[in-house]
């Protein structure tokens, strides 16, 4: 049984306008992503395998956040350089505070909240990776550098709520400079409840962020919630409440509904065998390879719009 139920309400209907969320992405008109990163002591509790390596929660979300932003490096370079599609915000909540959660950037990008993806490939820092290959039948073993741009910290109890409140605020203000840009997305990864203000208060929150908009549509903001529990779903198409559970409704109500753009992709990772509409931006008891593709998928109606970029 599932806290989370699958019920296709309707196919083959835009839960969005099928004019938004077609805007182009290019110097003039970038857009925005804020990642927001749970970093309270229980993201350290429990360590699992992943890809060959024991990892707890929080090392495992900086790797993968920290690969993130490698990518998009690598998808806005072009020959003659790199050029500034996106403006990133990395957020973490815990960590460095009980009570506040604060921007991730450190060393030279440290005063900044925005960062450009030109700047981001400058103050990247490297650390060795040991990496085995099977080559004609023989593993072979080499070190790689691998950029990264915060480490990986699991401190205190789990502010959600003001990191809800400082994405508002930078989102407030960069939309007021990029009207005509695509969207921001917003993704918030956790392993538990907020400890900093009640479900109400949070659901606002959230319903603050998704109330902003460019004029090619809202903010699209996803949750993830990752356990290693096999009572998962990711992208859900309603909600069901068979086991009580308060918190999965809340990170459910508190989703945005995914745009048209965006629903083969989903509907391809979920192998449901047709395209629906209504799937929700968030996941349930996820493992890690479903936090992979929330994340992979909520990036990737941004990036495919760069294909229409000169």
């Amino acid at each position: 049984m599932k806290s989370l139920k699958d019920i296709p309400a309707s196919n083959n209907k835009s839960a969005s306008n099928k004019q938004e969320y077609n805007a182009e992405i290019n110097r003039t008109n970038p857009t925005a992503i804020i990642i927001m990163i749970d970093q309270s002591t229980s993201m350290s509790f429990e360590d699992i395998d992943y890809k060959g390596e024991i990892l707890n929660y929080s090392e495992i979300v900086a790797n993968m956040v920290n690969q993130m932003l490698n990518e998009l490096i690598g998808r806005c370079t072009k020959s003659e350089g790199v050029r500034n599609y996106f403006d990133i915000c990395v957020i973490g909540y815990g960590g460095k505070s009980a009570i506040e959660a604060n921007i991730l950037w450190e060393d030279g990008l440290e005063d900044k909240d925005w960062v450009s993806i030109s700047e981001l490939k400058e103050n990247a820092k490297y650390k060795k990776k040991t990496v085995t290959k099977l080559i004609r039948g023989k593993e072979k073993t080499s070190e790689i550098d691998v950029p990264y741009w915060f480490e990986a910290v699991a401190n205190y109890k789990t502010p959600m709520g003001d990191a809800f409140r400082k994405s508002y605020a930078l989102l407030n203000d960069w939309i007021e400079e990029h009207q005509e840009s695509y969207p921001p997305v917003v993704i918030n990864i956790t392993d538990g409840m907020q400890s900093d203000m009640e479900a109400p208060e949070l659901k606002e929150e959230a319903e603050k962020i998704k109330a902003l908009r460019t004029n090619d549509g809202n903010v699209l903001l996803l949750n993830c919630h990752i356990s290693n529990s096999d009572q998962s779903i990711i992208f859900p198409l309603s909600y069901e409440n068979d086991l009580g559970d308060e918190y999965s409704e809340l990170l459910y109500e508190m989703s945005s509904v995914m745009p048209e753009s965006y629903n083969v992709d989903i509907s391809k990772m979920r192998n449901d065998g047709e395209v629906f509409s209504n799937y929700k931006g968030m996941a349930y008891n996820a493992n890690m390879d479903m936090l992979f593709n929330l994340i992979d998928i909520g990036t990737s109606g941004a990036t495919q719009q760069l294909n229409q970029t000169v």
